[in-house]
């Protein structure tokens, strides 16, 4: 019987090493992450998003060496003048 039940948790371990990673936060995981914004500007809407995203590593300490996770990166940009503005607002979670 010791042996039946081994087997069964053992089957069980392997095969959720086979499951995909669904990209759900778990809520330990949320209780880590925390919501940063930033704002850049740049002639190019790519250059405005890194600025963006620049002064969120910045002001999370993530500059200029990441050791946290950015999650769930979200940006917003608009043509601005000569060049563009965007926003962002990126889940900072401690490692």
């Amino acid at each position: 019987m010791k042996g039946k039940a081994a087997a069964i948790a053992l089957c069980l371990a392997a095969g959720g090493l086979l499951v995909p990673a669904t990209g759900f936060v778990t809520s330990a995981e949320a209780g880590r992450c925390v919501t940063k914004r930033g704002k850049g500007w740049a002639w190019t809407q790519d250059m405005a998003k890194f600025q963006a995203w620049e002064i969120v590593a910045q002001l999370s300490g993530n500059w200029p060496i990441q050791t946290d996770t950015f999650r769930n990166e979200r940006y917003k940009c608009k043509k601005d003048g000569d060049g563009y503005t965007c926003l962002s607002w990126i889940d900072v979670c401690k490692s």
